[in-house]
């Protein structure tokens, strides 16, 4: 099952999109007022995830994604279940 995006209105007046897959919320984003700034809130993170730098702070390693076009190989498995495809470039923070 493929993730998706939801907009959701908890409340009169508020807006916020969540990602889910697999019945899993992997992200979800703050109140907006207004529709149309929740949409493009979730239009510019879409845009932005595939190419995101991973930064992990406990081993002094950045991990760049590459873009979507060139994805290959399987993802970190998570209950033994693989989340997608990924490839990533290791390199080490000066």
């Amino acid at each position: 099952m493929a993730a998706k995006f939801e907009i959701l209105s908890p409340r009169a007046g508020e807006f916020r999109w969540v990602l889910s897959s697999q019945g899993r919320v992997l992200a979800e984003s703050d109140a907006y007022t207004r529709k149309v700034s929740c949409v493009n809130a979730l239009e510019s993170f879409r845009k932005a995830a595939p190419t995101a730098v991973v930064i992990d702070t406990t081993t002094a390693r950045v991990v760049k994604s590459p873009s979507p076009d060139t994805v290959t190989g399987k993802a970190a498995r998570v209950t033994g279940r693989a989340l997608g495809k990924v490839a990533a470039t290791v390199k080490k923070v000066v």
